[in-house]
């Protein structure tokens, strides 16, 4: 963590808020109400800020209810989604309380989805000179990370572009091109038929973006690996899939944000409160 001096830590709250709740649903409060997804978050923020407690930066982003750009043009989109269940339903707003008491940001805008807040308020961070560290397993968020953004992912260590390069062998921004190859089935982005890792792998580290891709389509033919004849047929089939994909899969950075720095200032008495929440209102 050398690497980054004083992040702007961003918690992918939606996420996380889901995690909590599958993590802990037997949960109750004192008067027998479902708490899981609250004491999840509050753990899991109070770990965050015991590990990086020189960052008094912090910021919980989350979903609004509200139809986005991507059900508009692709109506599938995450339609493979159960509805949220009500047990989840009602501790929202509670916790959302609960986070202000303590003095933590909260941000939810209608109509954006959680990632295109993330991604716009930490490109937005990164112009004015700042590191952020995005707190989120979700492997969209991927495409955001740079040599001033880094994601703390559930394994708990820190992911950089060079982690990214080690592990996929592409640049952070090509993992958008990847995803509109591959699709991704847990936002329901339907990729390209029968394309794998190995063969989005492959082509991306030949044309590094999928419009070169396209641009190169008739020498995929001839490239040294399996089925190339029938991959270049699948491009030519599915070409307006994989740039609809494209679109799904790609992060807003432009989403405009009117948050200032101190709005995400941690108090000293933060942790205090937050300890109190957590040992006072749960019977575990």
């Amino acid at each position: 963590m050398d690497q980054i001096k004083k992040p702007i830590i961003i918690i992918d709250g939606s996420l996380y808020l889901y995690t909590s709740y599958y993590g802990f649903r037997d949960f109750k409060n004192n008067a027998g109400e479902p708490c899981g997804a609250i004491y999840g978050m509050l753990r899991m923020i109070n770990n965050i800020l015991k590990k990086y407690y020189y960052s008094r930066k912090l910021i919980v982003i989350f979903d609004s209810s509200k139809i986005t750009f991507r059900k508009e043009i692709f109506k599938d989109y995450k339609s493979n989604r159960l509805p949220m269940p009500n047990s989840l339903y009602i501790q929202i707003k509670p916790l959302f309380e609960i986070l202000t008491k303590i003095g933590i940001k909260i941000l939810s805008i209608p109509g954006i989805e959680a990632d295109d807040i993330i991604g716009s308020l930490s490109s937005k961070l990164e112009q004015a000179g700042e590191k952020i560290l995005i707190v989120s397993h979700d492997k969209d968020m991927l495409q955001l990370v740079t040599k001033n953004i880094f994601i703390l992912n559930k394994k708990k260590y820190i992911i950089t572009p060079k982690t990214i390069q080690d592990e996929y062998g592409i640049k952070p921004k090509e993992y958008i091109d990847f995803l509109a190859l591959i699709g991704d089935t847990s936002d329901n982005i339907p990729g390209v038929p029968k394309i794998g890792i190995k063969t989005a792998l492959f082509l991306l580290k030949k044309f590094y973006n999928i419009k070169n891709i396209y641009n190169n389509i008739e020498k995929i033919p001839f490239l040294p690996f399996k089925n190339a004849k029938n991959i270049a047929i699948q491009l030519n089939n599915y070409k307006d899939v994989a740039f609809l994909s494209y679109k799904l899969a790609k992060i807003k950075l432009d989403i405009p944000i009117n948050i200032k720095l101190q709005d995400m200032h941690l108090t000293k008495s933060c942790t205090e409160k937050l300890f109190r929440f957590l040992t006072s209102i749960f019977n575990r």
